[in-house]
């Protein structure tokens, strides 16, 4: 053998070497790609979008369209999309299907059940005997009735049963109806299930007072950057009980939170 044809094997990379040499090389311009998106827009780490609902089931008889558009725009301005349910939108389906948001508000009636001690979540559907029998069978879904004579009866959701089985995770609750925290078990469930805490008044409370308050406590979380136990703290110390039933918003999370 020639001495040419000798040092010709010799520099001559294997196809096995050369492959090495390709996939490190393409490993390295990834990383290099990497660090660079990063260095330009730390936000390319984390691209989940950051999203709200509001649940207006009362806007279907005491609507308040500044509220709505006012808790938007503070929550829009914030980075959050921002999804409005109201009037004949607010089903059962919809309660017991809703997640995925980072806060979710329902400007909808509640109540306690005294059969059962749930907590129970007005939806804005009029009672009709031939819908969820099998759910009305199970305790699920209740004939419910507001204080107004002329209203319903509507179709109120067990709320413990609000939400897809995951979607509250993560989520902060904000029920503004009446006697959101008065039912230990439907909270307990609910956080259980993953809800990252529920504020709630702990009696009766006014419409035109839990709009004013709801709207002031995003506000001050979404604005003002405290958290919500902190804007709960001042908002009670500055505004009070509600003037007619005495009911005072309360933070209720779990220890871990």
């Amino acid at each position: 053998m020639s001495k040419k044809k000798r040092d010709g094997e010799k520099n001559r990379i294997s196809p096995k070497i050369a492959c090495t040499i390709t996939f490190a090389a393409i490993i390295a311009i990834a990383l290099l790609y990497y660090i660079g998106q990063y260095a330009t827009n730390p936000a390319n780490i984390d691209q989940t979008p950051r999203r709200a609902a509001i649940i207006d089931g009362i806007g279907l008889t005491m609507p308040n369209p500044k509220f709505i558009e006012e808790a938007k725009k503070v929550l829009g301005e914030e980075g959050l999309s921002v999804e409005v349910y109201e009037g004949s939108e607010v089903t059962i389906n919809l309660l017991n299907n809703i997640g995925g948001y980072e806060v979710l508000i329902l400007r909808t009636h509640s109540a306690v059940s005294q059969a059962d001690g749930y907590l129970y979540i007005f939806s804005a559907e009029k009672y009709d005997e031939k819908l969820y029998i099998t759910e009305r069978l199970e305790g699920i879904v209740k004939k419910a009735y507001t204080f107004n004579e002329n209203e319903g009866p509507y179709f109120a959701l067990r709320a413990d049963q609000l939400g897809e089985e995951n979607g509250l995770k993560g989520t902060t609750i904000i029920l503004m109806g009446c006697n959101g925290t008065n039912s230990y078990k439907t909270i307990k469930t609910l956080l259980i299930r993953g809800a990252k805490a529920i504020i709630a008044w702990n009696g009766y409370v006014d419409l035109n007072y839990t709009d004013e308050i709801t709207l002031n406590l995003i506000k001050a979380v979404y604005t003002e950057g405290l958290s919500y136990k902190e804007a709960i703290e001042k908002i009670m110390k500055q505004y009070g009980p509600d003037p007619i039933y005495k009911s005072k918003l309360e933070y209720v999370a779990s220890s871990s939170t």
